[in-house]
């Protein structure tokens, strides 16, 4: 668990970072096509996507770390 939390002190400003972009983003995307029906399939794939892209990255740290 120690390396998780190093990782996640190491990542701190990318996290903060993409959380307020990736709001912006979306409240943006509502503005100009307008409210999707079911907002459930792009909120849930673009936590799947960035999760896939943030195991993938902690594993290649902890290669390079440990």
């Amino acid at each position: 668990m120690d390396k998780v939390k190093l990782y996640i002190k190491y990542r701190k400003k990318s996290y903060i970072l993409n959380m307020t972009l990736f709001i912006a983003g979306f409240t943006v995307i509502i503005f100009i096509f307008g409210p999707p029906k079911y907002y459930v399939v792009p909120i849930s794939s673009m936590i799947i996507g960035y999760g896939i892209v943030e195991f993938i990255g902690y594993k290649l740290w902890k290669k390079d770390k440990f």
